[in-house]
């Protein structure tokens, strides 16, 4: 049950991430949205960016308006479609690519997503599309690949208590506990109070067996939600595996 509830927490962080950036994206409009994603000048020995005619830029323009008024009536089969074609004219149109990388996470097509994620990460330097590159990663079971894609996330912007419980859920699925507890620490000095940290640390602790920094940290989980019983029930649970436990020896 404990180890059902670890992956629950671990998979409803990584999803709510994107969702909370998918609807901001979604409510914002269209002008605002392209001139708030300018395209971010190449990198020094990286492909150089097509020159495109009038005509080009003008359909360019145009496929990818009509892609965010498909997005809008929810028709994002469509919306795909037709980014793709706009991509066809540029295939590093970034605001495009971006577009096209949150519908394919959407619509649970992992290994597309990280294709395009990859993609940007490599042209944007940008720690949002190295999180969204982990969690296609995540998805598909790519642990190592999701671990390195949140590391350079956080290494670009480490204010964000969430990548480090992202990269903590993936270091506990790769059954690499010592490392979860170094960044589910990371996320509760960012923001100390929050129960469902605890819980999730509280479990990197039992999964090496550390018994007692559980219990301390599930105590404290209680204290701070008092009327929870999540935090209640897996002490309970673990201080029932320690009198098994001793009546065994």
């Amino acid at each position: 049950m404990w180890t059902y509830l670890a992956i629950f927490l671990c998979v409803f962080f990584l999803l709510l991430v994107f969702v909370r950036r998918l609807v901001i994206t979604l409510t914002k409009k269209p002008e605002t949205e392209e001139s708030s994603t300018p395209e971010t000048p190449q990198k020094t020995g990286s492909t150089p960016k097509q020159r495109l005619s009038k005509d080009e830029k003008t359909e360019l323009q145009r496929l990818y308006k009509r892609s965010l008024a498909l997005i809008k009536k929810k028709d994002p089969k469509e919306a795909v479609k037709i980014l793709v074609q706009a991509l066809a004219v540029d295939p590093l149109y970034l605001d495009a690519l971006r577009e096209l990388g949150k519908l394919y996470l959407d619509q649970k097509m992992w290994g597309k997503a990280s294709a395009v994620y990859t993609t940007l990460s490599e042209k944007t330097d940008d720690p949002v599309d190295f999180s969204h590159l982990g969690l296609a990663f995540y998805n598909a079971g790519e642990l190592d690949d999701a671990a390195k894609a949140y590391q350079e996330a956080i290494s670009r912007d480490p204010k964000r208590h969430q990548r480090y419980i992202s990269l903590g859920c993936v270091y506990l699925d790769s059954e690499k506990p010592p490392l979860a507890l170094i960044a589910f620490n990371k996320a509760l000095e960012k923001e100390p109070d929050n129960v469902d940290y605890m819980l999730l640390l509280a479990n990197a602790h039992k999964s090496m067996a550390q018994f007692d920094d559980a219990k301390q940290i599930l105590e404290k989980a209680i204290k701070a939600n008092p009327m929870g019983k999540m935090a209640k029930k897996v002490l309970e649970e673990i201080e029932q595996a320690e009198k098994d436990e001793g009546s065994k020896q």
